[in-house]
């Protein structure tokens, strides 16, 4: 005997059914086979990454990364400023504008030619004050602070007023660097300079008082730092200052050429902080947040 397969009809409304529960059932087979491979994990991990607590760590290395570019910045900055000075201390002297006061702010750092004399009678220290000329690193006398070398490198500087010729206007000059031992004018009367003499000279413009720095004391001839008003008024000059170049050094007298271009530049020191510090961060936060 034989039987012959009939096929039944079905209407298109059981039809749908019977997709959608063929669809149901591969639905269900993918996310079992999905938690199977990890799939509530890696839910995990993305719920982690994206926490307040990892967002808060993760902004760590970002301001972090944010000022290694910062200092990045200051330190080309700095660069040009450095290359910027020495391009100044190098350039030839011009006159001195003793018909153009005003102009000498624009010649900071700038040599100048100046013709007068020195009023040795009414000169001040400014002290303590180190070395900073050129002829430091081939002078093997220098000392420590203990030292008892004359010409330890820990001493004062010597400004005198400057009468300028042709006018009544009196500048004052720092002449140079003296040790210890010979902070007595009396000792260093024979090198000073007597009559009308051309001398070059860097312009400079006052400065604010240094952290850690005592005060000032006129009225005791006690200069700490340089206040080119107080100085004028105590001094009886204008309030106009010039360091002498290191070729006015005369025998037995203060060491001139003790303007100090040597900024402080740190920047380097710096970025590589800060951009070590977000190195390390963004790594303990992968470690603790992203790595699992």
């Amino acid at each position: 005997m034989q039987y012959t397969r009939r096929l039944v009809p079905i209407s298109s409304c059981a039809y749908r059914c019977q997709i959608r529960q063929i669809c149901i059932s591969k639905a269900r087979k993918e996310v079992l086979e999905l938690g199977a491979r990890g799939g509530p994990r890696k839910f995990q991990r993305t719920k982690d990454v994206w926490s307040v607590g990892s967002i808060a760590m993760l902004a760590i290395p970002a301001a972090a990364f944010g000022l290694g570019c910062w200092q990045v910045a200051r330190l080309q900055w700095k660069l040009k400023l450095l290359e910027y000075l020495e391009k100044r201390l190098n350039d030839p002297a011009v006159d001195f504008p003793i018909d153009d006061l005003d102009s000498l702010d624009s010649l900071e750092y700038r040599r100048v030619h100046i013709k007068g004399r020195f009023l040795h009678e009414r000169e001040f220290l400014l002290s303590p004050r180190g070395r900073f000329d050129p002829g430091l690193k081939n002078d093997d006398s220098q000392g420590s602070l203990l030292s008892s070398s004359d010409m330890s490198s820990h001493g004062a500087h010597v400004v005198t007023p400057f009468l300028i010729s042709g006018s009544n206007l009196i500048i004052m000059v720092n002449r140079g660097w003296i040790p210890r031992g010979k902070m007595n004018r009396e000792s260093r009367l024979n090198s000073e300079e007597k009559g009308e003499v051309t001398i070059d000279a860097i312009v400079r413009k006052s400065e604010h008082r240094p952290q850690f720095v005592g005060a000032n004391q006129p009225e005791k001839g006690v200069w700490f730092y340089k206040d080119f008003n107080e100085m004028a008024k105590q001094a009886g000059t204008a309030p106009i200052y010039v360091e002498s170049t290191y070729e006015m050094t005369r025998p037995g007298g203060p060491i001139a050429g003790q303007t100090n271009v040597k900024v402080r530049n740190e920047h380097l020191n710096y970025l590589l902080t800060w951009y070590s510090l977000s190195a390390v961060t963004l790594a303990m936060w992968y470690i603790r947040f992203a790595k699992k």
